[in-house]
């Protein structure tokens, strides 16, 4: 009987340092994580490796993958079904809000379902690598005629993720 009341107390006493031990540990685990990653605003410009042109982008948590402006896009030997023309070249143009424009030749990597306020679509998707400050990341990138769209290249969280945070009131790098 002695032994359980003595180790009930020692574990009431342990109990309080180590949880602020634990909490303590866990802000810092979570502050260091944050201090690792750079901090985008809700508009930057971003250059896209492959084309060489920059695009004044829109920084949008809200969308999965990364959407850029492409035209004239070709499919050799093309299937009817968008899925079957996975691993086919493709060439396209793509086009920034300046109307710079760059033909590229590449492989789709995916035939994407993508929800949107217009409904449902499939989009094709083709690695491309995005620069920004300097830090270089390649994901694949949805294609999509943005024509009517102020933004011709829209960044998802697929690019966010474990590199960057978006912090909406600094948009020190672009203009409209």
């Amino acid at each position: 009987m002695k032994k359980d009341q003595a180790q009930k107390r020692l574990i009431n006493r342990l109990f309080l340092p180590i949880l602020i031990l634990a909490a303590v540990l866990c802000f810092y685990g979570s502050a260091t994580a944050n201090a690792a990653k750079k901090t985008v605003g809700a508009t930057e410009i971003i250059h896209i490796v492959e084309s060489g042109l920059d695009f004044n982008t829109r920084i949008d948590t809200g969308a999965r993958t990364t959407s850029v402006h492409a035209l004239e896009i070709e499919i050799e030997n093309p299937a009817t079904d968008k899925k079957a023309n996975i691993g086919k070249t493709i060439s396209l143009t793509l086009v920034n809000e300046k109307g710079k424009k760059k033909r590229l030749k590449t492989k789709i990597v995916d035939a994407l379902e993508v929800r949107n306020a217009q409904g449902v679509e499939v989009r094709y998707m083709i690695p491309l690598t995005l620069r920004w400050q300097g830090s270089n990341k390649t994901i694949n990138v949805n294609l999509r005629d943005r024509s009517a769209m102020t933004y011709k290249l829209l960044i998802g969280r697929d690019w966010l993720s474990r590199d960057f945070i978006v912090d909406v009131d600094k948009n020190k790098g672009t203009k409209k």
